[in-house]
């Protein structure tokens, strides 16, 4: 009878340890925070460079006149087409002609002396130093007149091609100074550029063919492509940047130069970084910031500081702080604390 009773009291001794160390591995199981993970990963990171500038037409000719004075008539008008050769406007030309008359004189009067100067000399009545003064005077007197003919020549603008007259900056009757324009000249709607100014740090990561997205604010809802054309070689002192010329497709739309346009500009050239997604950030501070690191040995998260760069997309460059193949935790990890230990959720 002992014995009977002995087996029974040691079975149920051993079931009740067995449910409670069932109850004890569930309790830990509930209690693990479930989280996924992802690799730190090398791959090209390209910085997009954006910036903005104003719509031209890419055959526009600037035209001016060579000097200043008072504008006798303006004979076109703003939307107008002309012809090769066509006279658009001429400035008032009394003073113009005030000064070839009196370069003429000048010159006149330097032949005279010249002759005179010659005779006296052949009859040894002059020396070679007289002849020489009045040869020189001469030919000064002769470039005076060039000069003042050329000045009255440019007093008058003409058309120097066939187009259309996209912009008259001057009117009839204003004063206007040497080489200040007066008229825009398009001789063609197909072709379109936009110029934006970038600084140097931005300037050498581009290249002539590089692409670029560009948008209208007069196109709110299209998108316009582009690409680099032309790369200045020297600053712009009146911006302070380097102006960079982006030829862009019409996509049929009706383009007027002056439109306010926004150009992202996608260099060709492209450094490999590491990069880890965005959602693995945490306690982010400028360049600074936190994320978790997975540890596979002992299914436990550490807490590591970083330094990130540039974010593009869903992805985040990482400077410092991780190497290749690290495991950083992407989901879980705000209700997690370094050194817990978690379970590898796989998706």
């Amino acid at each position: 009878m002992k014995k009977l009773f002995f087996i029974p009291l040691v079975l149920g001794s051993l079931a009740f340890s067995c449910k409670t160390k069932e109850k004890k591995e569930s309790k830990a199981i509930i209690q693990t925070q479930s989280i996924e993970v992802a690799s730190v990963e090398r791959q090209n990171f390209v910085n997009q460079i954006s910036a903005s500038g104003v719509l031209a037409s890419k055959s526009e000719i600037k035209l001016a006149f060579k000097t200043g004075g008072m504008i006798k008539k303006v004979y076109v008008s703003e939307g107008q087409f002309v012809k090769a050769g066509q006279l658009l406007a001429e400035l008032d030309m009394s003073e113009i002609d005030a000064q070839v008359n009196q370069a003429n004189i000048g010159l006149q009067k330097a032949k005279r002396d010249f002759e005179r100067v010659k005779k006296l000399y052949d009859d040894e009545a002059a020396t070679q130093t007289n002849l020489q003064d009045a040869t020189s005077g001469m030919e000064m007197a002769t470039q005076t007149v060039k000069a003042a003919q050329f000045n009255q020549k440019l007093s008058r603008i003409y058309a120097p091609v066939s187009g259309k007259i996209l912009r008259k900056i001057a009117e009839q009757g204003e004063l206007i100074v040497p080489f200040s324009p007066a008229f825009i000249l398009g001789t063609g709607t197909d072709a379109f550029i936009v110029n934006v100014g970038l600084a140097d740090k931005d300037i050498v990561k581009l290249k002539i063919g590089d692409n670029a997205k560009i948008s209208l604010d007069a196109y709110p809802n299209e998108s316009f492509t582009g690409k680099i054309s032309q790369i200045a070689q020297t600053i712009n002192p009146a911006s302070g940047t380097y102006e960079v010329e982006l030829e862009m497709v019409s996509n049929g739309k009706k383009l007027i130069s002056g439109f306010v346009a926004k150009a992202v500009i996608h260099p060709s050239t492209s450094n490999s970084s590491l990069v880890i997604p965005i959602s693995a950030l945490i306690e982010a501070n400028g360049d600074q910031a936190f994320v978790f690191l997975y540890k596979n040995e002992n299914s436990s998260v550490m807490r590591r500081p970083i330094k990130i760069g540039k974010i593009i997309d869903s992805k985040v460059q990482i400077i410092n702080g991780l190497v290749e193949e690290d495991q950083v935790v992407t989901l879980g990890s705000g209700f997690v604390s370094d050194g817990e230990k978690v379970t590898l959720s796989h998706k």
